[in-house]
């Protein structure tokens, strides 16, 4: 799911489905109640997941300290939103 011209649709509950779909190719078992670190994500899988992130929703997408610090699936997709929604915030 590489970012190409195309706006991806930022809303939470398409986002937690994409991070459901990016955990599972990651091989973990989870499901919307599943916490990342709790469900065998480790380190090297979230900076993957971070990678991926960055990769489909921009840079900054999903900061490590937010991934470190609300692991919840559904935390997971909001942080991406919040943290989207800043980015595309205008400048004052």
């Amino acid at each position: 799911m590489a970012n190409d011209d195309t706006e991806f649709e930022t809303g939470t509950d398409t986002v937690q489905a994409w991070v459901l779909a990016a955990c599972q190719d990651l091989g973990l078992n989870v499901d919307a109640d599943s916490d990342f670190f709790r469900a065998g994500g480790s380190s090297l899988t979230a900076v993957k997941l971070i990678a991926r992130a960055e990769e489909t929703f921009g840079e900054d997408s999903l900061p490590p300290e937010d991934l470190f610090g609300n692991s919840g699936i559904r935390e997971i997709a909001e942080s991406i939103v919040r943290n989207r929604q800043q980015v595309d915030a205008p400048q004052a």
